[in-house]
């Protein structure tokens, strides 16, 4: 109940207008629109209702049809996370209709589908200096899915979406019956009158609807009289995609299409200068043109993909630039050299690290260990595409891409053509995890169909191509020192990492005027600087290198790195002083109820005290990124020499207030599996300037043989929602290494765990 008088006492400190926009023609029923939190009247005004289907509004998010039709525009892109169902659960349970009668849209990339968790990186105090932010939002809207920010940023004003709409349905149902309000009832996409049983349908009322105004905002409901939210409604995404019918942008078929394929320069840094053997390419069957694009790639537009990727790959170029210095080794090298110089930014400095060190105590142990994670391709499996058709002054983009708003503004740099004469066509994603909030692909694209204009085409990455021009994670080394006494107490903490700035590298390709220094880069430490456990000296930092490999976000970004990191070492400083893991973080979370009340169901429902029969071993994390806390214990029996099997992986996440609990399930569990995968396989190498792994074959997933039994408990917290998307990765890997150090007494500190030696059955 504090909860929800909170929420309805901030959010009417917004304007109304920031809320509500209402308009109609005559059949065209009611709008009724939401922007976010900050998306206030200028950028109100900049909405032009494209994308909602036929008629004017101004800021829809949601359309209520004569016929009873229920359109709820979905800014935020599907690449199986579930936002195409969880967040019109949230209109659904204020609106008071059935799933079943909801149709889906993706809109516009305009002003108010801003995503402001994501741009604000969900940091306290974010949402001071209003009018700086309405003029970002107005001019500069950022509508992207990210950050495991979708139903944290929608939590509220979706929900405000449907209130609104229901109470203008109320409204217009008691003027045409002449009754009060309070004798108005919704239910079920009907307004009913208790006082005769009358019902009007939303349909027959949403013509009426559209002119009525409510002079404040509605109440929202309290979480014990959720219908919807917080129940497990089947996915609205679940036909298509099982009987195939879901068009990803690989899918885009158009009359009169053409196909291109990219080939990248060879070595890092490098542009294609020429083609020497165009001639021949343009007499192979089905080719069309030879394109050499400014930006360093050449392409080949053909009459499919096969012929224009097999007619790629037969082209002899001409290369300029490129770095052929660049390998493993001497970035390795590079980093050595780092870890041993001043850091360029302390992020955490509590007590005096120096000093506890120094101090001579009697019965301490002072341990220190280095650890080092390679670079990691995003390797979805729809490979990069993008259809553009450039034609008559105008230009239409088809996509799978995480940020819509980024792809409008590199089509409008590329063709020229201002974003007003610009759609962009959201299509499922096959996979995203960072890489598909990049702009390469897209700008390629219509690079390539403004040399084609007048004919749609379809421009795709091969995987070869897809995987050697990847935005990677980043290779990483992170040293770590500790004092610990003979009773536990951790008396001191180092932590120093070295690592290539992520928000920098890629937002100055994504967003140029949002990049950060790499100082400023809250990416680099978390994980490592937020840790739950009570050190009283405690100092983390870090080192930038400057490097010309493109790195980028990658599912779960830093915690991804350093949920290893600090939860391997953290395992360490147990087992030096002969405590048991979990009991030894238990003592260390002081005032954190909600990390030890996960910390103990995770050890609870994979029976952590009971022990193991012999052959069998476990190993435990606990890590928080994106609002939401995930206990992971990994369960393995030993099969041979340094052979494994993964039998089991428990989980238990508190991410608050809970949507769809199927949909958290799910995304737990393939969190899980994308960190096991990168734990157990995971690697980009580098020789002579290019990518050495090319494709599935030397860059392995984990398969269904490989994959364990998950079982993944979600904790009933009101609280407002985090993240599911990417917190079950970062605990994923620690915990399967602190088992294999139960199993064997090698402690992990590199990864992947094939190139240790390691072979999982």
């Amino acid at each position: 109940m504090a909860n929800q008088k909170k929420e309805r006492s901030t959010a009417r400190k917004w304007t109304r207008r920031a809320f509500i926009g209402v308009g109609g023609l005559a059949g065209v029923g009611l709008v009724v629109g939401v922007g976010g939190y900050m998306h206030i009247s200028s950028a109100v005004k900049k909405y032009s209702g494209k994308g909602m289907g036929d008629g004017n509004s101004m800021n829809a998010w949601v359309r209520i049809a004569p016929d009873n039709t229920v359109t709820i525009a979905v800014a935020r892109a599907e690449m199986g996370q579930g936002v195409t169902t969880a967040l019109p659960q949230l209109v659904a349970e204020e609106l008071e209709v059935d799933m079943n009668s909801i149709k889906v849209v993706s809109p516009q990339p305009e002003s108010p589908y801003s995503n402001t968790f994501l741009v604000t990186k969900n940091r306290p105090n974010a949402f001071k200096g209003y009018d700086l932010l309405e003029k970002v939002y107005a001019f500069l809207p950022v509508i992207a899915t990210g950050g495991s920010t979708s139903v944290i940023d929608a939590w509220t004003n979706m929900r405000f979406a449907g209130a609104t709409a229901r109470e203008m349905l109320k409204t217009a149902a008691a003027k045409q019956w002449g009754t009060s309000l309070v004798n108005c009832k919704a239910e079920n996409g009907y307004v009913i009158n208790t006082a005769t049983n009358d019902r009007l349908s939303y349909g027959e009322l949403a013509e009426a609807a559209s002119s009525i105004e409510l002079d404040e905002l509605p109440t929202l409901k309290k979480k014990e009289d959720f219908k919807i939210v917080g129940k497990p409604v089947k996915r609205l995404d679940s036909f298509e995609k099982v009987t195939g019918t879901a068009e990803y942008g690989i899918d885009i078929r158009l009359d009169g299409m053409l196909y291109a394929a990219i080939k990248h320069p060879s070595t890092i840094g490098a542009k294609i200068k020429s083609v020497s053997n165009e001639d021949t390419i343009l007499n192979m069957p089905g080719v069309k043109k030879v394109l050499v694009l400014e930006d360093g790639p050449a392409a080949v537009v053909a009459d499919n993909t096969w012929l224009a990727s097999k007619a790629a790959q037969a082209l002899q170029v001409e290369e300029e630039g490129g770095d052929v210095s660049i390998s493993t080794e001497g970035i390795l090298a590079q980093m050595n050299d780092l870890l041993k110089q001043k850091p360029l930014k302390i992020t955490r400095n509590d007590g005096n690290v120096a000093d506890a060190f120094a101090q001579e105590q009697a019965n301490t142990k002072t341990i220190e260990a280095r650890y080092d994670l390679p670079y990691l391709a995003h390797a979805t499996m729809e490979p990069m595409n993008a259809t553009v058709l450039v034609k008559d002054g105008k230009a239409t983009l088809w996509c799978g891409h995480q940020a819509a708003s980024v792809a409008h503004t590199m089509v409008e740099a590329v063709s020229g053509i201002p974003k007003k004469d610009i759609t962009v066509n959201t299509t499922y994603l096959g996979g995203g995890f960072g890489r598909r909030g990049e702009p390469d692909f897209v700008r390629y694209a219509t690079a390539v169909a403004k040399e084609m204009e007048g004919t749609p085409v379809q421009t795709i990455f091969t995987r070869e191509e897809d995987m050697k021009n990847d935005m990677y994670r980043p290779m990483a080394a992170s040293q770590f020192k500790a004092k610990i006494s003979g009773d536990g107490e951790l008396i001191a903490w180092d932590n120093k990492m070295v690592l290539q700035s992520c928000s920098n590298n890629a937002m100055g390709r994504i967003m140029p005027s949002m990049a950060t220094a790499p100082a400023d880069d809250e990416t680099t430490a978390e994980g490592a600087d937020n840790m739950p456990y009570v050190i009283k000296n405690q100092r983390v930092a870090f080192n930038d290198i400057q490097l010309p490999i493109q790195i980028g976000y990658w599912r779960s970004v830093g915690y991804s790195q350093n949920g290893f990191f600090a939860e391997s070492f953290f395992d360490e400083c147990a087992h030096a002083v002969g405590k048991d893991p979990y009991e030894f973080r238990r003592s260390k979370l002081g005032n954190h109820p909600r990390f030890a009340a996960v910390l103990d169901k995770v050890a609870e429902i994979s029976n952590w005290k009971t022990p193991l029969p012999e052959g069998k071993y476990r190993g435990i994390s606990l890590v928080k990124s994106y609002n939401s806390i995930v206990g992971e214990v990994v369960e393995i029996s030993k099969q041979g020499e340094k052979e494994f099997k993964i039998d089991k992986v428990y989980a238990a996440i508190d991410c608050g207030n809970v949507v769809n609990p199927d949909i958290v399930d799910t995304q737990v569990q393939g969190g899980i599996i994308f960190g096991l995968t990168a734990a157990l396989y995971g690697e980009i190498t580098w020789k002579d300037g290019q990518v050495v792994q090319s494709n599935f074959p030397n860059y392995e997933m984990v398969r269904m043989g490989v994959c364990p039994e998950i079982q993944v408990h979600i904790m009933d917290i009101d609280e407002p929602p985090g993240g599911v998307g990417e917190p079950g990765t970062p605990p994923a890997a620690p915990a399967l290494a602190n088992a294999l150090f139960a199993a064997t007494g090698e402690r992990i500190r590199t990864l992947p765990l094939n190139k240790q030696g390691y072979k999982f059955v």
